[in-house]
């Protein structure tokens, strides 16, 4: 494949993640940009791939070494989810309750609800929840 093809079909990739849901994204960092340093604009809502993960960006902001998540963290804002499964936050809502067997990552450990409309995170009650994966 020639280097122009090469940079067409990235460019339709990158094109096309945009439109993915955070879950889909969560899975598939790689389609996404990442920061070069050029000092482009980058707009608000832009993900990109950091590290192999997914990152978007909480406001507009200049690609530049000083605005890379690592040294602005609050530029840049965590997707809800990884690998596909939500993460599961250090407050639950009733509206973002986890459903009987909704797997959920806390920190490097996967997790499996045991119970519906659960809102407790692993901590605060380990009889609702089954781990998974560590």
């Amino acid at each position: 494949m020639k280097r122009s093809d090469a940079v067409k079909l990235r460019t339709a990739i990158e094109t096309a993640a945009v439109s993915l849901d955070d879950k889909v994204a969560s899975t598939a960092a790689a389609l996404f940009p990442r920061l070069r340093g050029d000092g482009a604009l980058i707009p608000a809502g832009t993900r990109i791939n950091w590290r192999g993960t997914v990152k978007r960006a909480a406001a507009d902001l200049w690609d530049t070494a000083e605005n890379d998540p690592d040294r602005a963290a609050d530029l840049w804002e965590d997707i809800e989810y990884r690998d596909g499964y939500r993460i599961i936050p250090d407050v639950i809502t009733a509206a973002g309750a986890f459903a009987l067997g909704e797997c959920g990552w806390r920190g490097d450990v996967l997790w499996r609800s045991a119970m519906a409309a659960n809102v407790y995170t692993p901590e605060q009650y380990p009889a609702g929840w089954e781990m998974m994966q560590t």
